[in-house]
């Protein structure tokens, strides 16, 4: 590689750590914050107690939530375990993807107000698409019955398993993090911090290498003819790439500034800020182990055509 590009990587690199690290440090605190204070836990529990309001308080869960596609697994076997309704455990797996408060600070440092507020309203819309889809479907018969291939398990003293070890047992590979209890609760939300800057700050650090790359060695001409263009098919696109990309709700960040810096189409741009994060690959293979296989379709379907009409919209507003 000549010296010449890879300055210009270089420089890309520093200058978007440079830009973020302050909201990187503001937003992995707030993290430490809310799990030092159970608050995510606490709003969680409620989504059992909520009855019609179910899809709404899963909504709000997933919104202040600073779980991934992944990360949220654990919460979601947790749930389907005391047999939470279906509707609200499939808004909750829309949301939280893509919206945390974590993300949001780093989308308006990164990207600006603008995305900020598309971010919130994407995943607001996004859940209660999914929530309410599912709702439908429960009620004409589609998703009625028991869909949960999972199996209880219990520990020697009665209580229930930890959700890894729940989905152990049926073949499916659940990252969780061993939390050590500490006297002081300031030690605590230390630790968290920690966690989620070791955790997030690898993710985000692969993310900005990607920035450098798409801006120094993709041509405008390759990002114009696939998701340049003012069409359906550049949506269409944008929601199939997500596929792969390891775009959860932070690293997607820098990823859409070298994308939008080389002329994606901005409905196109929100499709994959949207839909990337929501279809992760691991949580998928994990979804198709832990529930039947429509409940997987209805999931896919409704996150990636919402996503593309949202896209849409904001096409036709531009």
């Amino acid at each position: 590689m000549p010296d010449s590009i890879l300055m210009q990587m270089l420089t890309v690199i520093w200058e978007e750590i440079t830009n973020m690290w302050w909201f990187f440090l503001l937003s992995i605190v707030l993290v430490g914050v809310i799990k030092g204070y159970k608050l995510d836990l606490r709003i969680r529990d409620s989504i059992n107690r909520a009855g019609s309001w179910g899809i709404v308080v899963a909504v709000g869960v997933g919104m202040v939530s600073p779980l991934c596609a992944c990360g949220i697994l654990p919460v979601v076997i947790t749930l389907a375990m005391v047999q939470t309704p279906l509707a609200p455990l499939m808004a909750l797996l829309v949301t939280s993807p893509v919206m945390g408060p974590d993300a949001l600070i780093l989308t308006w440092r990164g990207l600006g107000m603008d995305w900020a507020i598309l971010k919130v309203v994407g995943a607001a819309v996004l859940g209660l698409s999914a929530g309410l889809v599912t709702q439908a479907l429960i009620n004409q018969g589609f998703l009625a019955g028991n869909l949960v291939r999972l199996k209880p398990k219990y520990n020697p003293d009665g209580t229930m398993a930890p959700a890894k070890e729940i989905g152990a047992q049926a073949g499916i590979h659940i990252k969780t993090m061993t939390i050590v209890p500490r006297a002081s609760r300031l030690r605590f939300i230390f630790d968290r911090t920690l966690d989620a800057g070791l955790f997030v700050g690898k993710f985000l650090l692969l993310a900005i290498v990607l920035e450098a790359i798409i801006v120094t060695l993709v041509p405008v001409s390759w990002i114009t003819a696939l998701v340049g263009q003012k069409s359906f098919l550049s949506l269409f696109l944008a929601a199939v790439i997500g596929l792969p990309l390891p775009t959860s709700q932070i690293p997607i960040i820098p990823i859409m500034a070298g994308l939008l810096q080389r002329g994606i189409d901005p409905g196109a741009a929100l499709t994959l800020f949207l839909a990337g994060p929501v279809t992760s690959l691991p949580a998928i293979i994990a979804l198709a182990g832990m529930f039947k296989q429509r409940v997987l379709v209805v999931f896919l379907s409704v996150s990636l055509s919402v996503s593309i009409l949202l896209g849409w919209l904001y096409q036709l507003s531009g």
